[in-house]
């Protein structure tokens, strides 16, 4: 039981710093001329594309915290800092995501979208991912967070963008801005603590 509790709060951590949750808007202004069926189709392949990019990132990142040599204060203390900025960015909504409407322009289905590393795998989510790195877990333990960690994050990005039917668009961005205001509190509060207790491991 403690096991399993523990694989799921390492793997919510990863979580609510996934991208595609304080960028709920601006994915949605990304995803805006599909229909829902293209928007599942998207998703399903591009978070597929994700779980891949994590195990690759994984070793990457193992062998530049390795190279770096930098203390687990200096990682925890500095991914934090990245997530609690990243939580209160999308708290004030600071995104402007109107600017992305036109990242794909085609209306047609794209066969490659560029929406898996830069929202799904983005800097707060690598922020997170870092830290876990640097606390050397063994390998069986890092897959089954990473693995849960993607389940709960594909689950939530099709729910958020698939799954909430408003009575016109202004409506569902309404939804959504409010989803995003919640889920940025949740990441601000997590990334301080992220950044306090590196501080505190640094200090004493």
């Amino acid at each position: 039981m403690n096991s399993v509790f523990f694989l799921f709060s390492q793997a919510c951590i990863l979580l609510l710093a996934a991208d595609t949750l304080t960028n709920v808007l601006v994915l949605n202004a990304v995803l805006s001329q599909f229909s829902r069926k293209e928007r599942l189709i998207l998703l399903l392949r591009e978070n597929i594309f994700a779980l891949i990019s994590m195990f690759a990132l994984y070793g990457a990142s193992s062998g530049v915290l390795h190279v770096l040599g930098s203390p687990f204060c200096a990682i925890q203390t500095v991914g934090g800092a990245v997530v609690m900025l990243s939580g209160m960015r999308s708290v004030l909504n600071l995104n402007k995501e109107n600017r992305w409407g036109k990242l794909l322009p085609s209306p047609e289905l794209p066969l490659v979208a560029p929406v898996a590393l830069p929202l799904i795998i983005g800097p707060s989510w690598l922020a997170a991912f870092c830290i876990l790195v640097g606390k050397h877990y063994n390998f069986s333990l890092v897959c089954g967070i990473l693995i849960i960690s993607w389940f709960l994050i594909s689950l939530a990005t099709i729910l958020l963008q698939v799954g909430i039917v408003g009575k016109g668009r202004q409506e569902k961005t309404k939804v959504l801005l409010a989803t995003q205001t919640i889920l940025g509190l949740f990441v601000t509060i997590i990334g301080a603590q992220l950044l306090l207790s590196g501080l505190q491991q640094a200090f004493l």
